[in-house]
């Protein structure tokens, strides 16, 4: 399984269904639609085509609506026009298109002599030369081709613009209406523009999870706020390189994403991760070693924008993606990397304790998976954190819920309806996890429990739980260690003769007798009577062989059925439970 999940953006080259299909089956976990380019109408049709393909497909695929934000452009044009090196150029709010006067979105009138202005992802720069009002006067230090609507930062200068626009109000509407999954909000400074995001929501009647893109440079600063008051966060590479010196992006990136993982927080690596492969087959040497760096830096999802969105090849791309994040989590590197950075569980968090225990627990016993019950998708979450060796398998009985954890490292989430007792949610989930392929039955399986309200009778029901992957035929009392597995041999005379080697030889609660024949066959004793000082318990002991007393078999486990006597734990097990290794 791979634990970094892929989250791709959808455009004119890949927001067809049978694209989307394509896409999901390709690897990709999260649909991202950026709001800046196209319709509310797209949009909203664009998410009921992608919870179309997440019914029709097994692994969770959830939407991602990104806000276009107080973003600030230029303004439309027919044909790109020519600004020269060291030429004058005015920057008014409105619809201008000429080398003298550029229209934009939003005056700059917050601007002062000497800042500079960045055009198109920092390809063009000018530098202020006066003020008067909104109308800013500029000098063009490094010109070139502009075209329509191009982006433009302003680094250093707060333009004190609302965090959430107009446009993104009606954004948000189609994404409570329609069931996204997730809002990404752009242009963040602080945790009271979070929030300020998550009001908006409410507004609308939504309760839908904030990811904040990091990409102003006094975001930067803030980030430990931002992390809090979020569900996850962007590493918002594009505009950060304009905000910040480009050779302080690599370290940001690093600290964003450590933030995050000890905050438990999903944290999302975006923009040119593959970006060549828009329009070439293969990605260049340095795009992949990218890739891997973000895995190795622990993130949560790695993100292609232009590469799915508008590439000639966007299922192609994903491919690719896939492949190099598989082949980095394989590594020893990998494993050396997460296994020396674990994060310390947040003072007071019961949940996170018990997480952190289960990581380790699970590696130490050679557990296949780690099963995590949760309503909310918070215990799920705490587990990731952790960024355990095994897979994480979550059951949930939200399907939103499900989606949401599509984001979450490690996280293969399933729906599980909900049970009348916690051992039956339990069941559930360990079922999931089989059919989910992290486990077979007979292996055994850490199991975390979050609270489940809508259980009768239940309070708190924060567990860690070893458990084994199979059915429980009858229970008793250890009378000698060990675990073996073998054919059922009933034996209700004591007659061995007959008795396959390694046989479980099953006594009746009426057996008051002695062992006839060879007593060397026996692989485990299962004794209906109760007690420790039996004949067959003499002989147990003796011969070292593993016993469980007072453990009636029920008659419809016949003769010659595979069972597994667990006497550590008094328990004898449906099939072959016994230990065995598990490959990562």
């Amino acid at each position: 399984m791979r634990r970094a999940k892929i989250v791709c953006t959808l455009g004119p080259a890949s927001d067809d269904r049978a694209t989307i299909r394509e896409l999901a089956d390709a690897g990709m976990a999260v649909a991202r639609l950026n709001a800046s380019h196209g319709t509310h109408e797209d949009r909203a049709a664009l998410i009921e085509r992608v919870h179309e393909v997440d019914a029709a497909i097994d692994n969770p695929l959830s939407v991602m609506l990104d806000l276009q934000g107080p973003e600030v452009r230029t303004a439309p044009l027919d044909d790109p026009i020519h600004l020269e090196t060291d030429s004058t150029v005015r920057f008014v709010e409105g619809d201008a298109a000429t080398p003298e006067e550029i229209g934009l979105s939003y005056a700059l009138g917050a601007v002062d002599p000497d800042d500079r202005i960045l055009l198109d992802d920092g390809r063009i720069e000018a530098r202020v030369t006066a003020v008067d009002g909104d109308v800013v006067t500029a000098r063009v230090v490094s010109g070139g081709e502009l075209g329509s609507r191009k982006g433009v930062n302003v680094p250093g200068v707060d333009l004190d613009l609302d965090v959430v626009t107009e446009r993104d109000r009606r954004d948000i509407e189609v994404a409570v209406e329609r069931g996204a999954d997730f809002v990404a909000a752009s242009f963040v400074r602080d945790a009271a523009d979070v929030l300020a995001v998550t009001d908006a929501i409410e507004n609308a009647g939504g309760d839908i999870p904030v990811v904040a893109k990091v990409e102003r440079a006094g975001a930067v600063d803030n980030v430990d706020e931002i992390v809090a008051a979020s569900y996850g966060v962007m590493v918002a590479r594009g505009d950060l390189g304009v905000e910040c010196p480009l050779e302080d992006v690599p370290m940001v990136q690093k600290r964003i994403i450590g933030t995050a993982q000890d905050a438990g927080v999903p944290v999302i690596t975006a923009t040119e991760m593959l970006d060549s492969m828009v329009s070439a087959r293969r990605p260049t040497r340095a795009e992949a070693s990218d890739v891997a760096n973000a895995v190795l830096d622990g993130t949560d999802a790695v993100m292609l924008s232009g590469e799915t969105a508008i590439g000639d090849h966007p299922v192609r791309v994903v491919e690719t993606m896939d492949r190099i994040v598989r082949e980095v989590e394989g590594s020893a590197e990998y494993d050396e990397t997460t296994e020396g950075r674990v994060p310390a569980a947040a003072e007071e968090s019961q949940t996170e304790a018990l997480a952190r225990a289960a990581r380790y627990l699970a590696r130490d016993l050679g557990a296949a998976a780690i099963v995590a019950v949760s309503e909310s998708g918070y215990t799920a979450r705490a587990t990731a954190k952790f960024r355990p060796s095994v897979p994480v398998v979550a059951t949930t009985p939200r399907d939103r819920v499900r989606r949401q954890l599509a984001l979450s490292w490690g996280v293969d989430s399933q729906y599980a309806a909900y049970r009348d007792d916690i051992e039956g949610m339990i069941d559930a989930a360990v079922d999931a996890a089989i059919d989910a392929g992290a486990a077979e039955s007979g292996d055994t399986v850490v199991v975390l429990t979050g609270m489940m309200t809508e259980l009768e009778g239940t309070n708190t029901t924060n567990t860690l739980k070893v458990h084994v992957a199979s059915e429980t035929v009858a229970t008793g009392r250890n009378v000698v260690n060990g675990r073996v597995a073998g054919p059922v041999f009933r034996c209700p005379d004591g007659d061995l003769s007959n008795a396959p080697e390694g046989a479980i030889v099953v006594l009746p609660a009426t057996f008051d007798g002695q062992f006839a024949g060879d007593t060397g066959r026996i692989g485990g004793i299962v004794d209906a009577r109760p007690g420790m000082t039996s004949y067959a318990a003499v002989i147990a002991r003796e011969r070292g062989v593993p016993m469980v007393s007072g453990a009636p078999l029920p008659d419809e486990v016949a003769d010659g059925t595979t069972v597994t006597v667990n006497a550590d734990r008094g328990v004898v097990y449906e099939g072959d439970v016994t230990p065995r290794e598990h490959q990562r």
